[in-house]
């Protein structure tokens, strides 16, 4: 039992005296700070008027240009509107205002962030779907077919509201 208690005791001073350990790093790393490149050679302390070590982000190549997805059935970007009519939709105060509009088919429904935090429009079992919005940032949908939209914002779920769409009379 004591020959037992020994080796934990010099274990344990072992893993404490690792831990407690001075490197001469002063930190490690930075999380988010990518290291210089192999080659490149940044001051050190007292060279060049510099009173501490910098460190020089590597490049990070350009994403490939990307290809514009096509337009969604109904969304407004890029594609005329037509005859009806644009009912706007204020995102303020982490709500949707008006929560519920009522329009006819043909009818736009354009909805304006204008909170400072982000939020996004996304139908319940529909094919309408926002982008993440930003303060100003807007986003129209065309509603061509009557019933009853349910909508949310997928960032703030407690968040909803509902577009009504008749029928246009002729």
């Amino acid at each position: 039992m004591r020959r037992e208690l020994a080796v934990f005791i010099i274990l344990l001073s072992i893993f404490f005296a690792i831990g407690c350990a001075d490197t001469g790093e002063e930190g490690g790393i930075e999380e988010g700070v990518t290291p210089a490149e192999e080659g490149e050679r940044t001051p050190e302390a007292g060279e060049g008027g510099a009173s501490e070590e910098r460190i020089t982000p590597a490049e990070t190549p350009a994403a490939p240009a990307e290809e514009p997805a096509a337009p969604v059935e109904g969304e407004t970007s890029g594609l005329p509107i037509g005859d009806g009519e644009t009912v706007e939709v204020a995102i303020e105060d982490n709500a949707f205002n008006p929560a519920t509009v009522n329009i006819s088919t043909g009818d736009t429904v354009k909805w304006t962030n204008l909170d400072t935090a982000s939020h996004t429009v996304v139908g319940t079992g529909t094919n309408f779907r926002s982008e993440v919005l930003n303060q100003g940032d807007s986003y129209e949908f065309l509603f061509t077919n009557a019933g009853s939209y349910d909508y949310y914002c997928s960032i703030h779920p407690d968040m909803r509201g509902t577009v009504v769409v008749q029928e246009e009379a002729e």
